[in-house]
């Protein structure tokens, strides 16, 4: 992790003199800026999954728990999760959005997308359908 704007720019420079080594520095500033688009997509699908599970703890449709400071789920107690749906969100977001960033990054558009984006994109759909399942259940009560 990187801490602060300076820390990541020192890594950031870093990788593109390793990229200047075999490719323009237009070519290596174009990729990295193609990664940073990718990931700011996946996290807009996370961001709107992560807002579907939240909306159901808030209206009571699913128990969030007690060790959650925050109305949203907390990504990194997936092995605590009790339901498809929160085990489903930490899936996206630990394995598929790190395919999708790792792909990106490491110049594997095939990786990226059938592992990556793709999951996720099954990922945000299974969640709404979970989602509205759980709310059409509770309306018919």
């Amino acid at each position: 992790a990187r801490l602060t704007q300076e820390d990541w720019q020192t890594q950031r420079d870093q990788m593109l003199n390793t990229c200047h080594q075999c490719h323009s520095l237009n070519f290596a500033k174009a990729e990295l800026a193609k990664g940073d688009q990718m990931i700011k997509a996946a996290d807009r699908l996370m961001a709107e999954a992560i807002r579907i599970v939240a909306d159901l703890y808030k209206d009571g449709l699913l128990k969030k728990p007690d060790s959650y400071a925050y109305p949203f789920p907390d990504l990194l107690t997936f092995q605590d999760s009790a339901t498809t749906i929160e085990q489903q969100l930490f899936v996206m977001f630990l394995e598929h959005r790190m395919r999708a960033f790792q792909g990106t990054f490491h110049a594997s558009p095939d990786y990226a997308l059938w592992y990556g984006w793709s999951e996720m994109q099954r990922d945000l759909t299974e969640i709404k359908e979970k989602a509205q399942d759980l709310r059409d259940k509770a309306q018919s009560k």
